[in-house]
């Protein structure tokens, strides 16, 4: 395994060998986001499209905070990944973009570089 360069990993794209078993690993340790967070989510998107029939401006707003905390949290999450080793291609596939999108969009940035620790999340 190349951890740095997936292309390089020996049977990269395959089904069976190194890289198939890593790819599945990591599914299983990594990937599987919990029911209760699936059910939470659900509830939520639920709740806001129900709130639409008798209070649509009261929806908006509720749909707008959704969309702040959901932005906010992935890049905690997408950062987090990162720090974490996973590479960019799989933190890519888990917000349906590429490798190359991941880096920009989770990246450090020239400012997170000068404020250290202390510009966190």
């Amino acid at each position: 395994m190349d951890f740095g360069d997936d292309g390089a990993t020996e049977a990269v794209g395959e089904a069976t060998g190194p890289f198939a078993d890593w790819e599945w690993h990591v599914d299983l340790v990594e990937g599987v986001v919990p029911r209760e967070v699936e059910e939470l989510l659900a509830a939520l998107v639920d709740r806001i499209c129900d709130l639409t029939e008798s209070k649509p401006y009261a929806a908006a707003r509720a749909a707008a905070r959704f969309e702040r905390a959901a932005g906010s949290t992935a890049l905690l999450a997408g950062r987090m990944a990162h720090n974490s080793l996973m590479t960019w291609e799989y933190i890519g596939r888990a917000f349906g973009c590429g490798p190359e999108q991941a880096r920009e969009r989770f990246g450090e940035t020239p400012h997170d570089a000068d404020q250290g620790d202390e510009g966190g999340l």
